[in-house]
């Protein structure tokens, strides 16, 4: 499941929220909201993390990541709002 998501579409949607978004509170602290997408970034910018569909996401140094769901529904819900983002 670890090569299931591009880091570079990751990447991608991070910057569009980011840019098109509105400020929010995540459960990380300060980011930003766009389209049932949470974005924030670590204390030292290395992490990044999404939140959506009940999940969470998160994008570490190398981009390597860590999903953290319970139901293969969830992440598959996870990947189209990527996907609706990034179009």
């Amino acid at each position: 499941m670890q090569n299931l998501i591009d880091a570079k579409l990751l990447l991608k949607v991070f910057g569009i929220i980011e840019q098109q978004g509105q400020a929010a509170i995540t459960p990380v602290g300060n980011g930003f909201e766009f389209k049932g997408m949470q974005v924030a970034t670590g204390f030292d910018g290395y992490d990044l993390y999404f939140f959506a569909a009940g999940m969470t996401l998160t994008l570490g140094f190398h981009q390597k990541y860590h999903l953290d769901a319970t139901t293969e529904q969830q992440v598959d819900q996870f990947i189209q709002t990527l996907k609706k983002i990034a179009a």
